[in-house]
């Protein structure tokens, strides 16, 4: 299966925050975070291993 990674920042309080978006939006949702000096693209094959992984 092809992982169809989405590209999207949203502001809060001012400032633009990308993020990394994938997977079925109607499953539940689990957030992968780095730190300094990391970046998201770490994620970037995880992301499509665990996708449509359930979290129960």
């Amino acid at each position: 299966m092809i992982t169809i990674i989405q590209y999207k920042t949203v502001n809060v309080d001012g400032l633009d925050v990308f993020y990394r978006e994938a997977g079925d939006p109607s499953k539940p949702a689990f957030v992968l975070l780095h730190g300094f000096p990391s970046s998201s693209s770490m994620f970037r094959n995880l992301m499509g291993q665990v996708q449509n992984v359930g979290v129960n």
